[in-house]
């Protein structure tokens, strides 16, 4: 995840994005929108019963890794600019569907609940929940999450 913090960190960034786009977007994407499915349900830890991040698995609707290999590109091209420092050699394509970072239950036991001046929640435990049932319903087929969907790299 990229973080931006100020006004000069986003120009930055749309002017990394604009290089990578004239470097090699265009080339991988041959000038086309990449359509991308949305099947199946994992989660990103090592236990079913406490999950923390349930997520769609993403992938090219044509089966090419095209998608992979431009994210990829973009993460290298931010972490040599320093802009991101590298934590990964690769980005993990998928569509977080719960977060429990993101719950908003103020009256969760065992959480300490702390407001940002906008008002959003801050807590700092998270609540995992027992994902097992769902991700039966997942590995039974039934891993329709969403259509195609369709990204379009305009300006």
């Amino acid at each position: 995840m990229l973080v931006l913090l100020s006004e000069q960190e986003i120009q930055q960034t749309c002017e990394m994005l604009q290089q990578c786009k004239e470097e090699f977007i265009n080339d991988i994407s041959e000038g086309k929108p990449l359509e991308v499915e949305m099947a199946g349900i994992e989660y990103m830890n090592d236990d079913p019963g406490m999950v923390d991040v349930l997520y769609a698995k993403v992938h090219m609707k044509d089966g090419s890794n095209r998608l992979q290999e431009l994210v990829d590109r973009v993460l290298e091209h931010f972490q040599a600019s320093g802009l991101i420092v590298k934590e990964w050699n690769s980005v993990k394509l998928h569509a977080t569907v719960m977060n429990t970072l993101f719950r908003k239950d103020p009256n969760a036991e065992g959480r300490y609940n702390l407001y940002t001046a906008d008002g959003k929640y801050i807590f700092k435990e998270r609540e995992s929940f027992d994902g097992r049932n769902i991700l039966k319903g997942s590995s039974n087929g039934n891993d329709d999450v969403s259509g195609p969907v369709q990204s379009s790299l305009e300006d």
